[in-house]
């Protein structure tokens, strides 16, 4: 293993926080339609999610490293989020990695990743009902965004969670499948699934979105193969990786 790899897999390990296990109610009742509803509850077990979304600089070391054609924004610097990633690979990213560090990192499935973006919150965003500029990545927000499109990761405030750039920045990549809204949803934060082609869903907003794209319920989706410059993806894993040693 090379010294740069080396290097951001320690990166990796050491950005995953641990989410405390807890219940909360998915989705609006007031938001963007049915695809936000029905308002359910969930319970989600502790499990850990990275810090920050994944960087340019480790993805573009998995890209050089595995010989793959380019496709995230390396050119960007190691400190901004990784764009123009497609669901596919992001999960070919998770695979690389755990394969060299006998680790299993995932996507977080989208009852996890919402209970974790707000943070122990029950507000349009983690912060509290109105959207505040400076809190977050967007666009159109006036006043607090200096960035005309992705910030480095970590360059606003974290939720109570630990986590940064849940909202705004890029759109970021979850495990689920799809489906128009939350009917027969289970209630255990685990992953929907009916096909393997099934487009993906991801969740947060990002630097091109206005403040309703950007609240802590908005759903995306888009097809496993698609790349955009504004989505990424962060990491996820049981706490079996925390108690193996893999994490921090």
């Amino acid at each position: 293993m090379s010294p740069q790899v080396a290097r951001m897999l320690g990166e990796v390990r050491s950005n995953m926080v641990v989410v405390p296990e807890g219940r909360y109610q998915m989705g609006s009742a007031a938001g963007r339609g049915e695809g936000e509803q029905p308002v359910h509850l969930v319970t989600v077990r502790s499990f850990m999610m990275s810090r920050y979304e994944v960087t340019a600089a480790q993805f573009a070391t998995f890209e050089q490293t595995t010989g793959r054609t380019p496709v995230g924004n390396g050119q960007a610097g190691g400190s901004y989020p990784a764009t123009n990633i497609s669901w596919e690979d992001a999960v070919a990213f998770i695979a690389w990695i755990n394969r060299l560090s006998n680790s299993r990192f995932r996507l977080p499935s989208e009852a996890e990743w919402e209970y974790a973006a707000r943070g122990g919150t029950a507000t349009n965003y983690w912060w509290g009902e109105s959207y505040l500029p400076g809190y977050v990545n967007g666009s159109g927000m006036g006043g607090g965004d200096r960035w005309s499109e992705t910030a480095p990761v970590g360059s606003l405030t974290a939720n109570a969670y630990g986590l940064y750039d849940v909202l705004g920045n890029v759109w970021e990549w979850t495990a689920d499948c799809y489906f128009p809204d939350y009917v027969g949803a289970a209630d255990d934060g685990s992953v929907r699934q009916h096909d393997e082609a099934c487009g993906r869903v991801l969740r947060g907003g990002s630097w091109s979105d206005t403040p309703v794209w950007l609240r802590t319920a908005t759903r995306n989706w888009f097809d496993r193969g698609d790349r955009f410059d504004y989505v990424g993806f962060r990491l996820a894993a049981d706490l079996t990786l925390k108690a193996a040693g893999d994490g921090r």
